[in-house]
């Protein structure tokens, strides 16, 4: 009986592993070098494969400061082009003063900015989607990044 328990936990245990695993659909970070998202390399992009969805799903992007920014707001223009063609485009702000959403500070106190773009986003198509972030900043408003995180994950309903 000991023993039936034990593998039924470890089953419950394992559909709850792979549940909560599923709910990230694409997760993908760039690091600059030196806490710099240099001017040379303004747009980013990222080109996961997608499949068509019934269900909606939230797209966030997360900024990592290192330091003191110098400035309190960054502008960047966010670009989905689909497989097809079919292109979206989103002017977007990190306010570092006064965030949209809350701050997460990291182990060592640094700061991270999540900025949801899209809260319920659907995908009318199946193949590599292609998400771009270019920045619209002056090229000394870049120092102190760290890095740049886009997050597609199941959204709450």
């Amino acid at each position: 009986m000991k023993r039936k328990r034990t593998i039924l936990l470890l089953f419950i245990a394992f559909l709850t592993l792979v549940s909560c695993q599923k709910s990230v659909l694409f997760e993908e970070k760039v690091i600059f070098p030196n806490a710099n998202w240099a001017f040379e390399n303004k747009a980013i992009k990222f080109t996961p494969f997608i499949k068509e969805s019934k269900k909606p799903y939230a797209i966030t992007l997360e900024l990592e400061l290192k330091g003191v920014q110098n400035v309190e707001m960054f502008y960047a223009v966010f670009t989905i082009t689909a497989p097809k063609g079919g292109t979206t485009m989103k002017s977007f702000a990190f306010n570092f003063v006064t965030p949209h959403e809350p701050i997460i500070l990291t182990k060592s106190g640094e700061k991270i900015y999540r900025l949801t773009l899209y809260p319920k986003k659907y995908f009318s198509e199946t193949g590599d989607y292609t998400f771009e972030v270019n920045q619209l900043s002056n090229k000394a408003d870049n120092y102190g990044i760290h890095s740049l995180t886009l997050r597609i994950e199941k959204a709450k309903e």
